[in-house]
């Protein structure tokens, strides 16, 4: 069947197919059945001849009358349908005859029940001519069958007429009909090739319950979903080079050199950073080069030439660098390199990833930062953390050795009176002086550390005998008492106490060798500073260490009988004096007089020095928590850590573990730790503050500025807020020095992204000078005093 018909054409022809095919077979049964019914005609009127002949002609025949049997076959001649007729007698003799020439041979005669055509126009047949059961001759005669042609033709050409009339009928009917069936298939290849072109909002009414409607349905239901994925196919589209250009601009923002290479390995992309790394002309194109031309045309040098073989290196297939490769560059910059295999969604492998780091600066502040790690950040001198490392050692070392050693504490006598009088940078300054004399005594063997404040240990790891001890202690003691110190022009002099503990005989631990030797020193101070003592447990103790042993046994009472409160001042913003938050502040109750108070300036100390702060720093943790918890209008608490407890791992979790508690937002907790503290040990402070922000709690650096240098230690002590110290705050409108530093302070933390406090704001004046240096948050009897029952405790 042709393709180029339609779907009506193709179904009309079909059907006029079978039609024709139906009739023609139609006709020709018709035609048969016709015919056998004309010759059964046939068959009866020879028999009936067979009988008429047979009568007419037995009696002449027997009584040889030919005359009367001539005029007998002419009158049948004369019969409708008799060709000819001729009769013979029993010898075979013709004996009369009409219709048939004399002499010629008589035709084949075919049986009388097989009535045929013979296609000479005439049915030949012969019957016997019998009488009383004798026969006499034979009459052989032919009949027409002209009659079975024309009835046959007449039949065929009104079979044929009828057949064609109805082809004709049905040819019209069916195209009507086609055309009903198929006029919305039309409307819906119009559809479609509407739809294919671009007009996806075309839909077609369903006007039938039949196929087509189903059809016309399903077009509309496929419409829309095409029309669906391809507004998502869009959105996609138009997300993904958002994505595109998002990531580009990434990858151009980033100081990490990207370079993306095919299968091939083959450039495809690189971002900036590549270029400046590796020194590349900007108008310089790498792309569809390989990596190593590209290394190859930098404006770089290795400092190792034989690495540029491994770095020209093409990664055997997908193929991944797990550690970073160093490239170290003849100008002194460290390069790391990466390689990583990229892949597609169905996980086929697509090329690599390599990406260069200029870690040059990195690798120095890491070298920094261990250097932090174990040594005071003022002094350059070990810090406590690497003491206590140094004190194993010593310990470990003796055990198997049996030798002995030494531990020489000491602090400065009245160090604090440098601080208040000439400020906090003389007393860096002190500090620095006494660690640089005591380094030129010290041997390589023996370890000198700063334990912070002005509290300072030196660790003799084999001591021969007690003397050799003593004869180091003297010398400290005389060499610090030499040193010319002059402030505004006004000489100073500085003495130290020192005390001694020996190990094994005076403790055969850390903590008891630090304890009494802390016990010697206070021992050497009960004699009248400048000197050192050795620790001997039997001489009486002094008046500072009954207070501490006094003082100790009151705190135990408060813990027994919860004499411990907390009291609470406002935090208040500076632009608008709107209260931010509160910050609990601890007091004792006096047990012979209830009704006052004892600060924490008359037990901190003992506490820090007996280690009973790090109990009193968890009963505040619980006790502020507590309060968040019975008043959530409360916006944060700010409580205060001791410098000991930074070096407590557990604490972090116990800070967790109370908030989960009590179901508060670690949000609403502001943990704050001295700066000096900190410092001290930047080790334990880092690690801690990192530890309290993963709990969700925020940290602030309280007391910040004792040490001008210590804004070097921000960018290690990642905390959330800086409180000034106070000593700057006081006589802040009178002191321009003091101003100076408050704003360079509060400049610094804002640049920084972090958050400045005031405290000890106690005038107008002092508030207003803070406002305009740009100080977040002011705190001071100006705004409000500490009350253990604060309005804001009562919203």
């Amino acid at each position: 069947m042709p393709r180029g018909l339609s779907l009506r054409s193709k179904l009309v022809l079909l059907s006029l197919i079978v039609e024709a095919v139906m009739l023609t077979l139609l006709v020709v049964n018709s035609v048969r059945l016709s015919q056998d019914s004309l010759l059964a005609q046939a068959r009866a009127r020879y028999t009936e001849l067979n009988t008429l002949f047979n009568a007419a002609l037995a009696a002449p025949l027997s009584q040889r009358d030919y005359a009367t049997l001539n005029e007998i076959l002419a009158e049948s001649e004369r019969l409708e349908g008799i060709v000819y007729a001729v009769l013979v007698d029993r010898s075979g003799h013709v004996v009369a005859s009409a219709g048939w020439k004399k002499g010629r041979t008589l035709p084949v005669v075919a049986p009388s029940t097989k009535v045929a055509d013979t296609g000479a126009g005439r049915f030949d047949t012969s019957t016997q001519i019998m009488l009383a059961g004798q026969e006499y001759g034979t009459l052989h005669y032919g009949v027409s069958t002209a009659f079975l042609t024309e009835a046959r033709v007449h039949l065929v050409r009104q079979s044929m007429l009828i057949a064609g009339v109805e082809i004709l009928l049905s040819t019209l009917l069916l195209a009507g009909l086609g055309f009903w069936l198929t006029r919305h298939l039309a409307s819906l290849t119009r559809a479609s090739e509407a739809f294919a072109q671009g007009q996806l909002d075309i839909r077609l009414p369903v006007l039938s319950d039949d196929e087509v409607g189903s059809l016309t349905h399903a077009f509309n239901s496929m419409a829309d979903a095409i029309a669906a994925q391809i507004g998502a196919l869009k959105g996609s589209t138009a997300q993904l080079h958002e994505e595109q250009a998002r990531l580009v601009a990434l990858l151009h923002a980033m100081k990490l050199g990207i370079l993306f290479a095919d299968t091939n390995n083959r450039i495809i992309y690189y971002n900036p950073a590549f270029q400046h790394i590796w020194r590349l002309p900007m108008g310089l194109s790498l792309h569809g080069k390989f990596p190593a031309e590209a290394i190859i045309q930098t404006g770089c040098t290795l400092a190792e030439p034989d690495q540029l073989a491994e770095l020209m290196a093409e990664p055997a297939g997908p193929h991944e660098d797990r550690q970073a490769t160093e490239i170290r560059l003849a100008d002194g910059r460290l390069v790391t390199r990466l390689s990583h295999p990229v892949y597609d969604n169905a996980n086929k492998f697509t090329g690599h990833l390599w990406m260069f780091e200029d870690v040059t600066q990195e690798q120095q502040t890491a070298q920094q930062l261990i250097y932090l790690a174990e040594r005071d950040s003022l002094t350059g001198l070990f810090n406590r953390h690497r003491l206590r490392e140094e004190m194993e050692k010593l310990l470990a070392d003796a055990g198997r050795t049996g030798s002995q050693g030494a531990l020489l504490f000491f602090d400065l006598d009245e160090f604090k009176y440098i601080n208040d009088t000439f400020g906090h940078h003389a007393g860096d300054a002190t500090l620095i002086r006494v660690a640089t004399e005591l380094s030129a005594l010290v041997r390589r063997n023996e370890v000198l550390a700063r334990l912070g404040g002005d509290e300072f240990a030196l660790l003799i790891p084999q001591v021969s005998d007690l003397k050799q001890a003593e004869g180091l202690a003297d010398r400290v003691v005389r060499a610090i008492a030499r040193l010319p110190l002059i402030f505004d022009d006004q000489p100073l002099r500085v003495t130290v106490s020192l005390g001694i503990a020996l190990y094994p005989q005076h403790g055969s631990s850390i903590e008891e060798l630090i304890a009494h030797a802390d016990t010697a020193m206070y021992q050497a101070k009960a004699c009248g500073k400048n000197t050192w003592q050795v620790y001997r447990p039997e001489l009486d103790m002094g008046k500072e260490m009954v207070a501490r042993l006094t003082w100790n046994d009151r705190l135990s009472r408060a813990f027994e009988k919860d004499l411990f409160r907390l009291h609470f001042q406002g935090v208040y913003h500076s632009a608008d004096r709107t209260l931010s938050h509160l910050e609990a502040l601890v007091r004792i109750v006096d047990e012979e007089k209830p009704e006052q108070l004892i600060m924490p300036g008359l037990f901190i100390t003992i506490a820090e020095k007996t280690g009973k702060i790090l109990e009193l720093d968890r009963w505040v943790i619980g006790e502020a928590v507590a309060t968040l918890a019975h008043h959530p209008r409360l916006r944060a608490l700010a409580i205060n850590l001791s410098g000991r407890s930074l070096a407590d791992p557990s604490l972090p979790r116990y800070i967790q573990d109370t908030l989960i508690r009590h179901a508060v937002d670690p949000s609403r907790l502001l943990i704050e730790i001295t700066e000096t503290s900190a410092i001290g040990d930047l080790h334990d402070a880092g690690r801690f503050i990192e530890a309290v922000h993963l709990t969700g709690c925020s940290t602030c650096l309280d007391d910040f500025g004792t040490g001008f240098s210590s804004f070097a230690y921000l960018k290690y002590l990642k905390v959330d807020t800086l409180k000034i110290d106070g000593l700057f705050i006081r006589d802040l409108p009178h002191d321009h020095d003091n101003q100076l530093f408050v704003k360079s302070i509060a400049d610094v933390a804002r640049g920084m992204g972090k958050v400045t406090v005031a405290e000890f704001v106690e005038d107008e004046a002092t508030l207003d000078l803070l406002t305009q240096f740009g100080v977040d948050f002011v705190q001071g009897y100006f705004l409000d005093r500490p009350i253990a029952d604060h309005p804001a405790l009562q919203g």
